[in-house]
């Protein structure tokens, strides 16, 4: 239950953690950025006999929200996307937003982040301290008496801790879906009526299985709590329990989806297609009652990429008064530079019409893998199978899944960011003919995917200019 909303005012000494205003061009775009902190109560859940029980009722809590905008009502699309922001690296990184945020804003779509743990407040405190005192995940439990070690609490390794309880996050969840669904509500009253979406990257995927396994159909409602869902590079490992006391449950129960009534988009890489538990955990494309579910791989893109973990963040002071340097891991000198973008906004403009107009998605093969679940390549070197664009289809580059770590604590990040090894001049001389060759076998997949749904037209330039940039290095100036 919300108790109430408070409105934490951005000034020019104090504003949200890793803000997108400058960084993303809201002053010319139109948009705003707020954040509010929810007051609320929320029941701690366990299990009993197999059920969803409340062990802890109506504790305390107050918790970020971050939303962004249109400045003007006139510009909004009607959709509005919910992510729960990921905490892997115990800070809000809204991954989601960073891979969306120019369909999303072109669009003139709202975003609203929340946090989902409790382990990223000390990041946020040494980032503006008297910002974020208030912030509150206090275990209800004095002394909680666990059975497992503090390390092995949570989904995570090291990742909860006994003075903080992970699972008040659910309630904070269903009562944001609700307060969103109150036209009068103090986040967004004024832009009502709009479609509402949760989506999820990585672990904070894992969150949304888990959300739609045993929270999304639990009580009866007029609406359900989100209209349709995004699920982005999930790992389906990092599937919470009800509370963190439960410990890292996911290795042995069930990961699937049991039933999903409204539009679920899932959207892999080559990072997780086929490993985090993903093999067991996917389903097939399916439209029907009870289980609405289309599931795309991008062959070429990771998990981590240039444009989402280096250079989105290059700069960004908040981010590093944090404590956190996002850098490339690996050895090699070009990491992994896929436009994987494009394939979001297609994801997601495809999942909006989905849930607006019924239009049910084309479908796509998955990625193809070998008995050690390793991902099969084509002649080109590149993986087989998968949504194929023209960066795979016409390729001046072989795109890695991994990389070779620089350093031995790199070694985990490696298996998330790959690189690309570039064609020889020569090679590419033979497959294309000349630059002009290339590029003009390029704009002509390009075409093709615009024409069938793959990319969509407004992502015509950001495609072409990659293809020349790759042309640029390959046959030289």
């Amino acid at each position: 239950m919300i108790q109430y909303i408070e409105k934490i005012e951005i000034t020019k000494d104090s504003h949200p953690f890793a803000r997108a205003y400058e960084k993303c061009g809201f002053e010319e775009n139109g948009y705003i950025e707020e954040e509010f902190f929810i007051h609320g109560l929320a029941d701690v859940y366990g299990w009993k006999d197999g059920k969803r029980v409340t062990e802890l009722p109506k504790n305390p809590y107050v918790n970020r929200i971050l939303v962004r905008r249109p400045r003007i009502k006139e510009r909004f699309s009607g959709n509005v996307v919910v992510e729960i922001l990921n905490s892997t690296s115990f800070i809000d990184f809204d991954r989601c937003w960073v891979l969306t945020w120019r369909h999303m804003m072109r669009n003139g779509d709202i975003y609203i982040g929340i946090t989902s743990k409790p382990n990223v407040i000390p990041a946020l405190l040494k980032f503006d301290y008297q910002r974020y005192r208030a912030l509150s995940w206090k275990n209800p439990v004095e002394n909680p008496q666990y059975t497992l070690e503090e390390k092995d609490l949570g989904n995570m390794e090291g990742a909860s801790f006994a003075d903080t309880e992970d699972g008040l996050f659910w309630d904070m969840l269903t009562d944001l879906a609700l307060l969103l669904r109150n036209p009068e509500n103090e986040l967004l009253g004024s832009y009502a009526p709009y479609y509402q979406y949760l989506a999820g990257w990585s672990q904070s995927g894992a969150y949304m299985i888990r959300f739609v396994n045993d929270f999304a159909y639990g009580r009866q409602l007029e609406q359900p709590y989100f209209d349709g869902y995004f699920s982005a590079g999930s790992a389906s490992t990092c599937l919470p329990d009800l509370n963190q006391g439960y410990g890292r449950t996911a290795q042995k129960t069930p990961r699937k989806l049991k039933m999903v009534r409204e539009p679920f988009m899932e959207v892999h890489t080559e990072s997780e297609n086929a490993l985090w538990g993903n093999v067991e955990a996917r389903g097939r494309t399916c439209f029907f009652e009870d289980m609405n579910y289309c599931i795309y791989d991008i062959p070429g893109a990771t998990h981590d990429a240039k444009s989402t973990m280096t250079d989105y963040y290059w700069n960004d002071m908040d981010v590093f008064a944090a404590g956190i340097v996002p850098v490339y891991p690996g050895k090699e000198i070009c990491p992994n530079d896929f436009p994987y973008e494009v394939a979001f906004h297609t994801a997601l403009q495809l999942l909006y019409e989905w849930v607006r107009e019924g239009k049910r998605p084309f479908e796509a093969e998955p990625i193809q893998t070998d008995p050690d679940l390793r991902n099969v390549t084509d002649e080109t070197g590149n993986a087989a199978g998968g949504l194929r664009l023209p960066f795979v289809e016409v390729p001046l580059c072989i795109y890695h899944p991994v990389c070779t770590p620089m350093k031995p604590d790199y070694a985990f990040a490696c298996t998330l960011f790959g690189y690309v090894e570039h064609y020889t001049r020569e090679r590419a001389l033979n497959l294309y003919g000349s630059k002009e060759g290339y590029l003009n076998r390029f704009s002509a997949c390009l075409g093709e995917c615009i024409r069938d749904g793959r990319i969509l037209p407004e992502d015509e330039q950001i495609c072409m200019d990659y293809a020349k940039r790759k042309a640029e290095e390959v046959f030289g100036s």
